[in-house]
């Protein structure tokens, strides 16, 4: 089985978005494709694609550079987006409290004494 077989839908565009987010600045298509891209197995466009899908979704944006290259870069940090997400998933729930609850279970001690510090408890 190749890599394209094994890959989790998602699993590109969460790649190129996470390279985004490392990187802290606008990358060229080139830049993203070498990054996610070690061992030359993504073509060029396919990064393209992939991030012409995230541009359509919203999460990144492009800019045209000197020469007409495009920089790319990502809307939101990821903890910004981390957070959308969740709320998201919390909105569609038809019961959020025992979802709440459920999440709350998961956490490691540390992470809902830092919780509590952030709601003011």
């Amino acid at each position: 089985m190749n890599k394209k077989q094994k890959r989790q839908p998602g699993e590109l565009e969460a790649l190129v978005l996470g390279c985004l987010w490392d990187a802290k600045k606008p990358m060229s298509s080139q830049e993203v494709q070498a990054a996610v891209s070690k061992q030359g197995e993504l073509a060029l466009t396919t990064v393209l694609t992939v991030l012409s899908r995230l541009e359509d979704k919203g999460l990144i944006s492009r800019r045209v550079d000197a020469g007409r290259s495009l920089l790319f870069t990502a809307v939101e940090s990821r903890e910004e987006h981390t957070a959308k997400v969740m709320l998201n998933l919390i909105e569609e729930e038809s019961n959020p409290a025992l979802a709440f609850s459920f999440f709350a279970k998961g956490l490691t001690k540390a992470q809902r004494t830092s919780l509590k510090k952030i709601l003011g408890e």
